[in-house]
Order: C-alpha cells, then structure tokens, then sequence
C-alpha cells in the first residue's frame, strides 16, 4: 500500500530526481530545443543565461500566423482583418507559414492535431514562440514540458564562466544575420499583432506577462560530467564558420534532442547501479549484418534500462504505469525523430542516419578543422557519445570478447559510404578520409 507522502507524487517529479529536468513523450524531438531558444531569446540580453537570475522570458503564442498555416480564420478581425484584404493574402501567408512549421514526432502527417500542435521552426528569432492550450486559449506549457528549461539551466550554471562567456556570445549572434530578412519583419509583424480586447485586458493568445519559471528553476544541473559534452557540443555549433543561420539553428535543436536521449539512457544505467552505461551499437552496414541484430539487442536493453531506472526509484510506486510510460517514451521516440533509432514502430535497432551525422558533426567535429574519419569512429563518438560502430571502438567496449571484429570493419565501411554520400566525408587516397562539416 502506498503511503499519504507517496500518493502526492508526480511524474515530472520522478522525471527531474532521475534525469535533472522533465523529459516526457510530450516534449520529445525538436520540443526541447526550441524551448531553450525561448528562454534564451525572451530575456533582456543583459539577463541572456544569467546565473544569479532565475529566467522570467516572454512568451510569444504567434497565434495569428499559426492558425494562418493551419487555414483558420474566424479570429481575423480588426487590424488583421483590415490588412489581409481578400483570401489571396490568406491563402499565400497560409502556404508560406505553413512551409514553417515542425512535424510532430510520432505523428501521422495525415492526423488532424489542430492548429496549435505545429510550431514554427525558429529559422528567424521572431519565429519563436511558446505554446498555446487552445481549451484555455492561452498560453502555456503543453509540448514545451521542461526539456529546454533542463537545458537552460545547464548552461547558465556552466562552472566553466569563459566558456559561459562564449555561448552568451554566439547565441547574441545567431540570428545577427537574418535580422533584416523578409522573413525576419513578416513573422515579427505577425507575432506582434495583440486583438482588442476590453478593459486592456491582456490577449492571452498573443503573450504573457513575464515573471519567473518554476520549472526551470527547479530543474538541476552538473549532475555529471556528460553535461560538458553538451555544453561543448553548443558552443562549437554556435561558434561553427561553416554554417549558415539556419544551419546551426537546426544542429543546436537537433544536438539538444540527441544530447538528452543519450543522457536519458546513461543516467538510467547510474541509478540503476550499472555504473558506465552499455555502449549503443549503431547498424550502419550497407546490407543487413549480424551488426543490425546486436544493435536491435542494444536498443531493446536501453529501453529496458530507462524502464527499470523509472519503475524501481524509491518513493513512486504510486504513478500509475501509465504516467511512467510516458517519461520512457520520451527516449525512443526522440532518438527516432534525430537518427539514432531506424524507425517509430516495427523492429527498432540504433543506426546513425544523416540527421544524426550532421547533427554529430556540426557539434564534435571542430568547425575550423578537419579530423580524419577513423579518429571520428574511433575517439570522436565513442568517446563523447558511447556510439560503436568501429572494430577499435568495439575493442575497447568489450564487445570483441563475444563478436568478430570484421563485423565492426563491414560497419565502419558502411558508415564511410553513406557520410561520404551525404557530404561529410572527404577521400583524398586510399588511406586518407577526412571528416569535416561542407554544407
């Protein structure tokens, strides 16, 4: 029987003892990212990842624009209504928002989830905005869960104070250059647009007042020493000479989503008494290898950790399974939406597609310089991110002991077809590949 103290707990409570912040199937794939990029951007810029401040950003609905993409418009009216003169307007604003907008992870592209379920894709800062809960018309939290306030505070909390000092740098000019897009006035034209209301009431589509986070002062950081490799990881995106706007926004949200389902999974194993997680053995072959099968085997025993670490945590007996299914969901179906997992459904294993290597890339590959592809198999992911592919990574995890190495080497070959195909991968002879971020 459960007692009092227990029927009182929650799962973002178990989520945040385990893991440091809220992870949950709600705020799986880009989620994450694109609410650090509210926090980070709602603030003064003199409070941007302040330590001594508990972040309190201006949110955003975009709610005009949203329902633009999705083909509602009931609610244009008064200076909207004046402006949009006639259903071309809307009809093209609608075709070019909609264009904006992130697939949900998970989800069917032929399910209707409404209006408020797609977010803008923040190409430009004034395409950033919270969520809205269309039953309560407001604003608040309902995707954006608390991935990105876990993420925030890892960062603002950095020990490293010039490395701290260098992010602050890269995220004030992220967007330096797409300040004076079209793009940039159209959506901040839109996301600025408040209704009237009575009383000057405030519009609660359009945003709300500013005042403290709860969730992400709650969230704990430099838990251990993984969080360095984000840390890293986003500086080296930010600071990246090679990529555009758009490209390292992309990396920094898909980076932020393979980080914390790589961390799920290694801080399962600690509370579980493991120790230093299992490696996540990753098929990259060109054909199907008995690689494929261990790799179906590795992703199987990963969810079972996260599960095991969930269920077993003293004090929680009380959550249903329910609630704590939806904090394990949370790793596969982010690992899906980045790469590291082949598929939603079906016979899962880990694999690295495109996604996953250009995220990797961008975040470990130094953006001034080129390292050659067998340091990248061998040291670059195995030592930040415990990914086997290689024969010498797969020595040095033990796994040699029980498989042929030549196993590993057809998976090494594969890899280096598939990243040369994608632009990643230099040949410069035989013996000489080099990996470097081309885009």
């Amino acid at each position: 029987m459960s007692s009092a103290g227990e029927l009182k707990v929650k799962g973002t409570q178990l989520s945040t003892r385990l893991f440091g912040g809220i992870l949950d199937i709600d705020n799986a794939g880009s989620s994450a990212g694109v609410e650090l990029l509210n926090f980070v951007f709602g603030v003064k810029k003199e409070h941007m990842l302040a330590k001594d401040r508990v972040p309190d950003p201006q949110k955003y609905g975009h709610h005009i624009a949203r329902q633009l993409a999705y083909g509602v418009d009931k609610d244009f009216e008064g200076k909207v209504g004046s402006i949009l003169q006639g259903n071309d307007a809307q009809e093209v604003l609608g075709k070019l928002f909609s264009s904006l907008q992130i697939q949900p992870p998970n989800v069917k592209k032929t399910t209707d989830s409404g209006w408020t379920r797609k977010p803008f894709f923040p190409f430009t800062e004034t395409l950033i905005h919270w969520d809205i809960k269309k039953s309560n018309k407001g604003i608040e939290r309902v995707w954006m869960r608390g991935g990105g306030s876990l993420l925030h505070k890892i960062l603002r909390e950095d020990p490293n104070e010039q490395r701290l000092d260098r992010i602050r740098e890269g995220f004030s000019n992220l967007y330096a250059l797409a300040s004076s897009s079209a793009l940039h006035k159209l959506a901040g034209f839109f996301r600025g647009i408040k209704k009237e209301t009575k009383n000057n009431e405030e519009d609660t589509f359009y945003s709300v007042k500013s005042k403290p986070d709860d969730i992400e002062s709650t969230s704990r950081a430099n838990i251990d020493d993984f969080e360095n490799v984000y840390r890293n990881g986003l500086l080296n995106i930010l600071e990246h000479s090679k990529l555009t706007t758009v490209g390292k926004v992309e990396a920094l949200v898909n980076w932020s989503a393979l980080w914390l389902a790589v961390m799920q999974y290694r801080r399962s194993c600690v509370a579980i008494g493991l120790g230093e997680s299992d490696p996540i053995v990753c098929d990259c072959a060109v054909a199907a290898t008995s690689v494929r099968r261990l790799a179906r085997r590795q992703f199987q025993f990963a969810f079972n950790t996260i599960k095991k670490a969930v269920d077993e945590q003293p004090g929680f007996s009380a959550l249903s399974a329910g609630q704590k299914n939806r904090i394990c969901s949370f790793f596969p179906s982010t690992a899906t939406a980045v790469g590291l997992i082949n598929a939603y459904t079906g016979s899962r294993y880990f694999t690295l597609k495109v996604t996953a290597l250009e995220t990797i890339v961008a975040a470990l590959v130094p953006h001034s310089e080129e390292i050659p592809f067998y340091d990248f198999v061998d040291k670059t992911i195995y030592q930040n991110l415990g990914l086997v592919v290689s024969r010498e990574a797969a020595k040095r995890s033990g796994l040699l002991e029980d498989f042929d190495g030549t196993i590993f080497e057809e998976n090494e070959q594969g890899l280096a077809i598939q990243m040369k195909a994608s632009g990643l991968l230099a040949t410069y002879s035989d013996a000489t590949q080099m990996i470097s971020f081309r885009r």
